[in-house]
């Protein structure tokens, strides 16, 4: 007898019924809800840490480009620094806004060359830029004055209410050295002067730094930038023999005559991004008190009653590179004793930092 394997068809299908199918579709969403949740806090975590990091690093590398600059300032040059001393390492002024005295008599300034004296005047010769006395929109400012308005020149460019400044320093080469351009500068060698092989010391460094946009399309997107240029004083029988003593020597360090700067008064480099602010206070001290002063007020004072200048503080206001906060962040800050506030229409949402900080400046005396 044959007996059939086949077994009868069963209605009653096995498998998930639609409420299963439904409440399984909605515990899946909410797990695909909480790991997006939690992706989305890493990613503006990881955001925020990236940022601060960014901010970090330009204050721990970048930043102290200047502040190394700032140090020398005033190097093989000066014993005090003000508005009327020649060769100040803090340059406040030149031909066209040279201090006057109690009878509206212009002075001295700090782009004189006390080794060269005018046969006619009796006076220093002044160290010109192009031909002409350096113009003030390259000096030292302060955001309380008046800003230039050509290419290059420096112009207050700020995100916030109150306008940045400039810091224009000088100093000597102590040896072979680059400026903040990456120029190659002479320190001390031996030239002939009557006939006679004698040492002088290095070459000047005259360097600036302002705030400027890289790309003009976006104005807003501001950088810390360093133009740099450079000048001799000395006389000499021949200026070739001591600006280019190896003909594989570049360009740059050569010159035909004393006072004159070159290289100086354009874009400069980029040595910072991403910079918000940035302004200087002069500092005195009189009597061991310490009193600090915008370029401007300093200028303002009794040409009599300016103290010497024996350091600097600067102040920035760094920003992240990109947008990473959820909820706007801080509109106003505090830079040198000034309260600012971002301009009108700009982004809330990156993270923003103040810096600041004062070098002492070497060669100077106090009082």
């Amino acid at each position: 007898m044959n007996i059939s394997a086949f077994h009868p068809y069963n209605k009653e299908q096995t498998g998930f019924t639609l409420i299963e199918l439904m409440v399984s579709l909605f515990l899946g969403l909410l797990v695909s809800a909480a790991a997006v949740q939690v992706y989305m806090i890493n990613a503006k975590t990881a955001g925020i840490q990236s940022s601060a990091s960014e901010l970090v690093e330009n204050s721990t590398f970048n930043l102290p480009v200047i502040e190394r600059k700032i140090r020398l300032a005033n190097l093989g040059l000066s014993d005090k620094v003000a508005a009327d001393q020649p060769g100040a390492g803090i340059v406040l002024t030149s031909a066209n806004n040279a201090p006057k005295d109690g009878s509206n008599k212009p002075q001295l300034d700090n782009l004189r060359n006390p080794q060269d004296i005018d046969g006619t005047t009796k006076l220093p010769k002044n160290i010109t830029l192009d031909g002409s006395a350096v113009k003030v929109s390259l000096l030292s400012n302060t955001g309380d004055q008046t800003a230039g308005t050509q290419k290059n020149e420096w112009t207050g460019a700020s995100n916030f209410n109150s306008k940045s400044g400039q810091l224009t320093i000088q100093y000597r080469a102590p040896q072979d050295m680059y400026d903040c351009e990456g120029k190659l500068a002479l320190g001390p060698r031996r030239v002939n002067i009557g006939g006679v092989k004698e040492a002088i010391d290095g070459q000047i460094i005259i360097e600036r730094f302002y705030l400027k946009a890289p790309n003009a399309s976006k104005p807003t997107e501001l950088s810390l930038y360093c133009d740099a240029g450079k000048y001799i004083t000395e006389i000499m029988d021949s200026y070739t023999e001591q600006s280019k003593p190896d003909k594989s020597l570049p360009q740059s360090v050569v010159f035909e005559t004393n006072n004159t700067i070159r290289d100086f008064g354009d874009a400069g480099q980029e040595i910072v991004t991403n910079v918000d602010y940035f302004d200087i206070l002069l500092s005195t001290s009189v009597g061991g008190k310490i009193q600090y002063y915008t370029v401007k007020d300093y200028l303002a004072l009794d040409l009599n009653k300016q103290p010497p200048i024996v350091g600097l503080k600067y102040g920035l206001i760094l920003r992240s590179n990109n947008a990473v906060l959820t909820d706007e962040g801080l509109s106003e800050f505090t830079v040198l004793g000034k309260k600012l506030t971002l301009n009108t229409g700009l982004n809330k949402k990156y993270l923003r930092t103040v810096t600041e900080s004062y070098v002492a400046l070497r060669n100077t005396s106090l009082e």
